[in-house]
């Protein structure tokens, strides 16, 4: 009986344990595949070799495309852009932004700079309209996915800087 005792308190403490450890955030690359809805913005990530969202500490914000924001650009302009090394680089590193922030945070801080190197490229404004929050023209879908090394906000739509291929291609 004792015994039997033992090993249900033994159980009771090793499975929340255990339940914890399980539920850890990863980095953000981590957290972005295991949702599955991040695919082709992951593909651009490691074409370009990025690791700021693997193996960096951070913290970064990246507002990531969905699959179905990726979708809604047209096949020449996604071609374009994958088509140039410098390009994919630059447009991963638009969606990501030094720092981290929740969604409820961002209409307070208005606008940040991103990674993007290119001059004047590199801004993100914030708003909030109703009960929907904004990064340039993307509504967050899916808002604070915390990782070890930030923080992701899913978006509807893919930013593209001004010097990349306009939209329309």
């Amino acid at each position: 009986m004792k015994v039997k005792i033992a090993l249900v308190a033994l159980m009771l403490v090793l499975i929340p344990v255990g339940m914890a450890m399980a539920q850890q955030p990863t980095n953000l690359y981590d957290t972005l595949a295991a949702d599955g809805n991040y695919k082709t913005f992951l593909s651009l990530v490691d074409k370009a070799n990025i690791q700021e969202l693997k193996s960096m500490q951070g913290p970064f914000t990246v507002f990531a495309p969905t699959d179905a924001a990726f979708a809604n650009v047209p096949k020449a302009t996604l071609d374009k852009i994958t088509g140039d090394p410098a390009i994919v680089r630059d447009v991963v590193f638009f969606h990501i932004t030094p720092g981290k922030y929740l969604v409820k945070d961002l209409p307070a801080l208005k606008e940040c700079k991103t990674l993007c190197p290119t001059d004047n490229a590199g801004i993100m404004k914030f708003n909030k309209v109703g009960d929907k929050y904004m990064v340039n023209d993307a509504n967050i879908v899916k808002p604070d996915m915390m990782a070890t090394n930030g923080v992701a906000q899913g978006i509807d739509a893919v930013m593209l800087p001004k010097f990349a291929p306009p939209k329309n291609l």
